[in-house]
Parts: structure tokens; sequence; C-alpha cells
């Protein structure tokens, strides 16, 4: 009677500790809803990192760990493709109104703003990290991914949101709300608020403006989170694949996921509230 008890004490010890990095989800998450469509091995950016849907031009823009930066339209053939060295790119996203992409460097904790016809980079942002734990002298922060979040009509409250892996107790995954700098500026993001998370490593980011809600991956626990701008969890699902480190949503429904590995996966996802009725995004392709 002892052993069982104690049997069952350690499976409940377990579950409890299981949940907890998976904030609202119980013990078992909802499967994922979307369909498989399409897969493309991505060889002309090494190691995709990030992958943001530009609606001004219609393509998919994707970084890599070594610098790359590729265009590539939505069935995966190659536009243009640039290095900008020195750097590790971990995500990458667009301003709707300029068409300009801000990429997220990893080895000098900045974002760069990016000309997105000749891909040269036409200024460096830093970060204002706060509180103490996220800045400059702790290595173990893992910046990696990154979304604009744009106010219409006032494009100097635009915002960004960036996300860290959280390797440590002292840097624990969050999601950091930053401001956009103008062009005439310091060119330093400052933090506006952190939203640290009950899940480790956030790999992508992609803010959806027809739901309003954050899409937000955690590639350790191939989990997708479906978060507000405030940091509260909507729902979660279980995410196919691995090494998933980027996101992105096109203006048809489609989802793209970039994997380290090599691979853009695209799906259906029908469950966002502004694509529910569109009909390539529930047809078979």
């Amino acid at each position: 009677m002892t052993r069982l008890l104690l049997i069952t004490l350690a499976c409940c010890a377990l579950t409890s500790g299981c949940n907890s990095l998976k904030p609202g989800t119980g013990p078992q998450l909802p499967p994922f809803p979307g369909r498989l469509v399409a897969t493309f091995n991505e060889q002309h950016c090494k190691e995709p990192s990030g992958i943001v849907f530009s609606k001004s031009r219609g393509t998919l823009f994707v970084v890599g760990d070594e610098g790359d930066i590729c265009e590539l339209r939505t069935d995966g053939t190659l536009v243009n493709k640039a290095r900008i060295r020195k750097t590790d790119l971990e995500g990458i996203t667009s301003n709707p109104v300029t068409g300009n992409l801000y990429a997220l460097d990893e080895l000098s904790i900045s974002i760069l703003e990016i000309n997105p016809d000749s891909l040269e980079v036409l200024q460096h942002i830093s970060i204002d990290l706060l509180p103490a734990q996220y800045n400059h002298e702790n290595k173990n922060r893992g910046f990696e991914a990154i979304t604009f979040l744009p106010n219409p009509g006032q494009a100097a409250n635009s915002r960004l949101f960036i996300a860290n892996q959280g390797r440590s107790d002292r840097a624990s995954a969050a999601v950091h709300e930053l401001t956009i700098p103008l062009a005439d500026g310091d060119n330093v993001a400052k933090t506006l608020q952190i939203f640290e998370q009950k899940i480790a490593d956030l790999s992508g980011l992609h803010y959806d403006d027809s739901s309003g809600l954050l899409l937000v991956i955690s590639d350790a626990h191939n989990t997708l989170l479906l978060m507000t701008t405030e940091g509260d969890t909507h729902t979660s699902y279980t995410l196919p694949g691995e090494n998933q480190e980027g996101i992105t949503l096109d203006d048809e429904g489609y989802l793209y996921i970039a994997e380290d590995s090599g691979n853009i996966i695209k799906y259906t996802f029908p469950v966002m509230p502004g694509y529910q009725t569109s009909k390539k995004s529930t047809q078979a392709t």
C-alpha cells in the first residue's frame, strides 16, 4: 500500500512538472489543426532561423545563422539573396507600411533594419534590455525571434516583440515588447514590458493582425502558443516537426515554419479568425 502511494505521488509530481512548462494547456495539448501542403528544402539560406511574409511584395523573407537573407516566392523559388557578414540572424519581420525588414542579430544583440529591394542594412538598432538579468553580461539569454506590431496611422507608436530561449534560471524565456526608434532618433529600441513564460526555448514569433494574437514557438517542447499582446496564453497546440525556429502567416492563411535543419514547411491553418472563410486555406492543393 505504501509503495502504491509513493508511485502515485511520484506520477502526480511528474505530471505537475510537465504541465508547468505548458501554461494553460493541461496535461495534453490539442493536436495541431493544420494540414501539410508542401515542404521546401531551403538550400540558399543555411540553417533557416526566421521567416516572414511580406504583404507588400507577396513573398517570403528567410534568414539563417550565418547571416544569409533570402527572398522566396511562396512556392520556395528564390527571388534574391544576400549575406550580411559577421552576423547570426535569428529572426526577421516586416513593417507593412514601409516594407522594410527588421532582422534580429544574436551576436551583437541588435536589430538590423534592411531594405527589401537591395537587402542592404539601413541602420543598426541597439536594444535597451531591462531588467538587469537581461543585460549584455548575461550570455544565456539567446534572443531568437522578432515580430512587428503595427499601429495604423501612427508609425511612431508601432512596436516590436522579441523572444529569448531562456537557457537558465537567470534568463528565463520571455517575450519583450520594444519601442521602434524613428529614423532621426537615437537608434535604441527601449523595453516597455516583459512577459515571462512558463515554457522554455522560445524560438519563433509572428503577430497576426486578423486576430490580434502572437503565434509563439517553443522549439524544445514542439509547442505553438497563441498569445495576446498582453502576455496571456489564448491556446496551445502540439507542433509537428523538429528544430522549429521561424513562423509566419501569408495573406491567404497558410502557415510557414522554418526549421533549422533546412526545411520550410507550409501548412493550412484554419483556426485564425480572419482566415476561416478563406477557400484557399481550407482546400487541398
